[in-house]
């Protein structure tokens, strides 16, 4: 019979030290039915059933896991590295997209002010001669 008793002091040693630091890290916000003090009091007082009752009745379930039913909104998981967050691929893909832009831009304004300090009386205009337009005639024609 001793021998018996000895592993299932041992186990209930276990259980109630796990269940008393299991209450004392557990959030004030995911203990039921009772405040946290008074679980305390009730793990210490009523060794083991204070555990049992603990477990089974004082805690939320699935809060560990991360999922199962804790009875209040899900908290959305965190990816656990940048690659996997799709919201942070996103903004890297519409920050490369906006800085091909802006180099885009600044090609297209050092060109504009390479051809201007080239031809200062250009400006802009379409030159005169063009296929529409008709050409002067400033000559007369011997024919």
């Amino acid at each position: 019979m001793p021998r018996f008793l000895i592993p299932l002091g041992i186990v209930a040693a276990g259980l109630i030290i796990y269940s008393l630091i299991e209450c004392l890290m557990t959030p004030r916000h995911q203990v039921r039915a009772m405040p946290k003090a008074v679980w305390i009091l009730i793990i210490v007082l009523v060794p083991l059933v204070g555990a049992l009752l603990w477990l089974f009745l004082g805690r939320r379930r699935g809060t560990s896991s991360g999922g199962g039913t804790t009875g209040g909104p899900a908290r959305p998981q965190r990816p656990q590295s940048p690659d996997d967050d799709a919201a942070f691929l996103r903004q890297l893909d519409i920050q490369r997209k906006q800085a091909a832009r802006q180099a885009e831009l600044d090609r297209r304004d050092a060109e504009l002010k390479a051809r201007e300090k080239r031809d200062p009386k250009d400006n802009g205009t379409p030159k005169s001669g063009g296929s529409n337009t008709p050409k002067p005639d400033d000559s007369t024609d011997p024919s």
